[in-house]
């Protein structure tokens, strides 16, 4: 992982959409990729972890040893590959309409209601945030994705922690 823009940042509603297309949801880049071509893991996952001041891009799996130089590879050939082709057309418009409906359940109910704009609050955030974050996500295409992979995706920018018995 990295450190990652926090929520304030003008960038940061696009790279949710650039997370979530590398990581964020079950047809994702690394899940078709490391799960379902290599099957080296049943899991993988990128997101980021936010806090008031900074946020960090995570991605997280769990691999046996066989796997973990391979399942690196793939996770940089993913995150170059962002960088360097476009994102279909059909591709960016599954993850915008994925998004639209996690955005809607994070409404759907009065507790859900309240933990939105408890998140405002506690992130000191203007209340036009999600408005904001709707009209990223609706004009967003495909270039401007792979200019935010160029800009803020670059595997040796991150930090690889591994855990496991470094003898096997």
């Amino acid at each position: 992982g990295k450190f990652w823009v926090d929520k304030s940042h003008p960038d940061y509603h696009a790279l949710s959409v650039l997370v979530t297309i590398l990581g964020g949801y079950f047809g994702s880049r690394l899940m078709a990729n490391i799960r379902e071509e290599k099957g080296y893991t049943y899991g993988i996952g990128s997101f980021v972890l936010s806090l008031k001041h900074a946020s960090y891009l995570i991605i997280s799996t769990e691999v046996g040893n066989e796997y973990v130089q391979p399942t690196l590879k793939e996770i940089s050939f993913e995150m170059k590959r962002l960088q360097t082709e476009l994102v279909s057309d059909d591709e960016l418009e599954t993850v915008k309409s994925y998004l639209l409906g996690e955005f809607l359940r994070d409404f759907d109910g009065p507790f859900a209601l309240a933990g939105s704009f408890k998140a405002i609050n506690d992130f000191d955030l203007d209340y036009s945030f999600y408005d904001h974050y709707l009209k990223v996500l609706r004009s967003l295409t495909s270039g401007e994705i792979m200019r935010l992979a160029q800009q803020y995706l670059n595997p040796e920018d991150c930090y690889t922690v591994v855990a496991g018995h470094k003898d096997q």
